[in-house]
This record gives structure tokens, sequence and C-alpha cells, in this order.
């Protein structure tokens, strides 16, 4: 009786065993199967063709953005340097501009309302010199109507950019756990177009766009007051 028992317990456990077994088995594909579902979930309802013409507008934006930096910067470097007395000459190619160009006081003092901003650091200093322009830098172009078109292309770049960077910072993390951190990162980022100031919804009127400048400047004016 007592053999007939042992063998009993070992086909138990046998079974057990098999059955711990599948159902280890079963855990694993139904993460991967989660993994890949969560993989795919930023393609659905785009195509290539979309994603392409998303790929080339950030890039275009992005060169138009540093193209903007530069100059702000150049602008900067120029009123920083010492400036000479005029001759006879340039005072009057002076004169015979602001003629053609009308009323000349007018358009040096688009700014006189601005209030004295001050900043430090050569980002924040270029952000501040844009308020100091006409418009305090903000196009209607930069009024973004459907700034939800932005999101993949912008997306796409910001992972890229922060990838091997969070793989090194979390060195035991799965590839799908790092992008599920620069995801979660990106929701909050200034390099999310949805996080823009700038945004207004996609009817507004001239007014209302109007509006939308003018409460951008004053909060941005707020940083550097």
């Amino acid at each position: 009786m007592a053999k007939k028992a042992a063998g009993e317990n070992s086909k138990k456990a046998s079974g057990n065993a098999r059955k711990a077994e599948q159902a280890n088995k079963k855990r694993q594909e139904a993460e991967a199967q989660a993994e890949a579902e969560e993989a795919s979930e930023w393609d659905k309802g785009s195509k290539k063709g979309n994603k392409k013409v998303e790929d080339a507008a950030f890039k275009k934006e992005e060169a138009a953005r540093k193209k903007a930096e530069r100059d702000a910067l150049l602008a900067a470097e120029e009123a920083a340097l010492p400036t000479k007395p005029l001759s006879s000459k340039q005072r009057g190619a002076a004169k015979v501009a602001a003629k053609r160009t009308g009323k000349i006081d007018d358009f040096l003092d688009f700014n006189k309302d601005t209030p004295e901003l001050s900043a430090s650091g050569l980002d924040a200093a270029l952000e501040a010199l844009a308020l100091t322009t006409k418009d305090a830098g903000i196009s209607n172009k930069d009024i973004d109507r459907h700034p939800e078109r932005r999101v993949k292309a912008a997306y796409n770049a910001y992972e890229e950019k922060r990838l091997p960077e969070v793989r090194k910072e979390n060195p035991g993390l799965r590839l799908q756990q790092i992008k599920h951190l620069i995801f979660k990162e990106f929701q909050k980022s200034p390099e999310n177009p949805m996080n823009q100031d700038t945004n207004i919804h996609y009817n507004a009127s001239n007014n209302e766009v109007h509006q939308k400048k003018q409460e951008v400047k004053s909060t941005r004016e707020k940083k550097f007051t």
C-alpha cells in the first residue's frame, strides 16, 4: 500500500508540474501579446504616406525654428556691438529711407509698451529678445489650429532622441518598458505639440487669434519681469 501511495504522489506531482509549466507558458504568451498590442497602438489609423508627410512637415518646422534662433542670436550680438556715429552721407540715406517707409517713429516704437525684461542664459535671452520684436515674435503662422497633426512626427523625434538616454539610465528595463517611460515623458514635454501655448481651436475667428497672441505675449513676459 505504501508503494502505491508513493506512485500516486509522484504522478500527482508530475501532473502539477506540467500544469504549472503550461500556466507559465500562457502567462508569457499573454505578456508578449500585450507588448505587441502596445507597440502597435501608435500605428493605428496612420499610413506610411501620412507618416512621410508628417515627418517632412516636422523637419521643415524644425529648420525654420533653428533659423529663427540663429537670426535672433545674430540680432542680439549686433545689438551688443558699440555703435559708431553716422556720417553725413549715412544720415542723409537714413532720412531718405524714413521718407520712403512712412512714419518711421511708429515702426521704431512698436515695442514701446513692452516692459523691461531680464534673462540669464542664452536660450532665455533669445526668448526675451523675441518678445521685444513686433507682435512679440508671435505671427499668425505660430497660432496652431491643428497641433494634433504634428504629434506623431514630434513623438518619433522625441523617442529617437531619448531612447539611448533612458536606456542608459535604466539598464534593467526591457525595450517596451523604456518606450513606455518615454511616452509618459512626452505627454508633459514642451516638445509635445499639444502642450504649446499657441494652440487654438480649429475654427477660431481672427479676433480670437489676436486675443490668443496677446495672451501668449503676456504670459511669456511674466517669466522675465
